[in-house]
Order: C-alpha cells, then structure tokens, then sequence
C-alpha cells in the first residue's frame, strides 16, 4: 500500500512561492549574464573609438608637422636665395670697387714709376754736369750761368788770343748782359780782349759770333781810333773802368790778355 503525503494548502503556497523565487532568480541571472555579455562589447566600442580619435589627431598633428616643415623649407629657401643674391651683388661690388681701387693703384704706381724715372734721368743729368763742371774747374775755367769762362795767364795778340780760344773748344768772350759784364769784369783786373771787332767793316762792331752790338759799355770818347791809328779789336780797359764803361778800341797787334767763353752743356 503506497502511502502519499498529505498536501496542504500551505504547502502548495511554498512550492509556488519557490517556484516564482527560482524563476525570478533565473531572470536575474539572465539579466546578469546580458549585461555581463554586453559590457565588453560596450568597451569594445569605446577602445576603437578612442583609437580612432587617436590615430585622426595624431595625422593632424603630422600634418601640422609638415606644413610647418614646408612653410620653414619655403622660408630657408627664401633667406637662403636673398641672402645668395645680396651676397652675389656685395661680391659684385667688392669686385668692381677692387678693381677700380687696383686701377687707380697701378696709375699711381706707374706715375711714381715715371717720375722715379724722371727723377733719375735728372740725377744722372745733374752728376754728369757737376762732373764736367769739376773737370773744367781743375783746368782753370770760372762757371756762371751754364756758361765757363778762361782767363789767360800771358798776353797774346788778340788774333792768335782768338785761336788759343778755339783750340780749347771756345772764342773770345761775348758779352750779352749786365750781368755777365758784371761777373767776367771780376775774373781779372788787366786789360783783356773780348771778342768784339770791327775788322770786317769799319765802324761796325760786330761780336765773333757774328752777333751785332747791341749793348756796349765803351769808355769815354771810345771807341777813337786814335793817335789816325786803326783801333779794330775791342777790349777791357784795366784803368778807371768799371762795370758802367771800360771797353776800349785797339790795335788787334798788341799784346793783352784774353778771357774765352763756351757753352757748359749743350
């Protein structure tokens, strides 16, 4: 005989009450199990949108980057070409400058050239003189004004006076100036011939370069002829003469002193 379990009410009441617990136990942990499942795919999403936000400012950046490089390229470029070509056009300048510079240099140069040139033409000019001028002067002959002067130490006819003259490269004196008259009336205090004569015409003092007379310095009543005597040579009174007078007509047979003249430098 199987024997079965009395069932109350209150009984029933528990098994239902169990059954809705269990059953809305199940419901939580249904819910529980969505939301857990359905959390990742949240995170998911999240991770690949902050990656993407990411990766989108990170090529931003990069562009920036590169737009900054290039503008800074663009700008060195510039510099760079402004620079080249102030440099190119200072260097153009320098060049020019140096070259007028050199050219003003090399005409000062070759004028110094030139006048050291000059300079030594001079030199050697001015020794060469001083050296005739010293050989002269150890042969007896005065200078004065580019011009030497002998006085004789004997006395000879004023023709062969002439020719002793021109064996020595000169002719009797000729005087041209005050001056001169003045210089060769100090060289001696005898009377000398000059070289002044009226041979070839008479009355026509003539020098022997055949220069005519132009400024005489004749003594008084002179010149004379006289005593009817032919007084046709010139010459250097010794007495009462000075500087203002002195010349004298002579017979060109006697005997005086000569002074000869000649160019110093030709």
């Amino acid at each position: 005989m199987k024997c079965y379990k009395k069932f109350d009410n209150d009984n029933v009441e528990d098994i239902y009450t169990n059954k809705e617990t269990i059953n809305s136990h199940d419901s939580r942990s249904k819910t529980k199990d969505v939301s857990t499942k359905s959390r990742p795919q949240a995170t998911t999403q999240g991770t690949e949108s902050s990656e993407r936000r990411s990766t989108r400012d990170a090529a931003m950046c990069l562009g920036l980057l590169c737009v900054l490089l290039l503008a800074g390229i663009i700008g060195l470029f510039l510099y760079y070409n402004g620079e080249m070509g102030s440099f190119e056009e200072n260097t153009l300048v320098y060049k020019t400058n140096c070259s007028a510079e050199q050219d003003q240099l090399q005409t000062k140069y070759n004028t110094m050239t030139k006048d050291r040139d000059q300079l030594q033409v001079e030199r050697d000019n001015l020794q060469e003189k001083f050296s005739v001028v010293e050989q002269h002067t150890q042969k007896g002959w005065s200078y004065y004004k580019s011009t030497f002067y002998f006085t004789s130490t004997e006395k000879k006819t004023w023709e062969v006076s002439r020719e002793d003259c021109q064996r020595r490269g000169a002719d009797l004196v000729v005087i041209n100036s005050k001056e001169e008259y003045v210089f060769i009336h100090g060289l001696n205090k005898e009377t000398f011939w000059i070289g002044l004569t009226d041979r070839v015409e008479e009355g026509i003092w003539k020098w022997v370069d055949r220069t005519a007379l132009t400024t005489a310095y004749w003594g008084r009543e002179q010149p004379n002829n006289q005593n009817g005597m032919e007084e046709d040579c010139a010459a250097r009174w010794s007495d009462l003469s000075n500087t203002d007078n002195g010349w004298h007509d002579a017979p060109c047979n006697e005997c005086h002193f000569w002074i000869c003249e000649k160019i110093a430098f030709l």
